[in-house]
């Protein structure tokens, strides 16, 4: 089946002392609005894809794959999203480990 990725702002691998796990993008609403998101506003409404991939990135300081507000309110409310949502290999143990979102693995799972 296939899946879109890597949900959302996710533009930085390893630069000057930060990498893709400790990333933070800081996006303004019309940059995520106008930039980062159609790409996956197409893949999900017109592709009907299966599922997205959320990013080892956090976005305004939340991690991509804790993001309620992209991952309901934008993915499955917004685009209609009807599959699933997986994380990238080690995504969620960045919400803790990374992130330093959440304190414990009970918080982040």
């Amino acid at each position: 089946a296939a899946d879109c990725k890597h949900y959302a702002a996710y533009d930085l691998e390893d630069w000057n002392g930060t990498d893709r796990f400790h990333f933070d993008a800081r996006v303004s609403d019309q940059d995520l609005i106008e930039t980062y998101l159609p790409p996956f506003e197409t893949c999900i409404r017109d592709a009907k894809v299966a599922s997205i991939m959320c990013s080892f990135n956090a976005v305004n300081g939340i991690p991509a794959c804790a993001n309620q507000f992209l991952l309901e309110t934008i993915a499955r409310e917004s685009y209609h999203l009807d599959g699933f949502v997986v994380s990238d290999c080690g995504a969620v143990a960045t919400i803790m480990d990374g992130h330093h979102y959440t304190s414990t693995v009970q918080d982040t799972v």
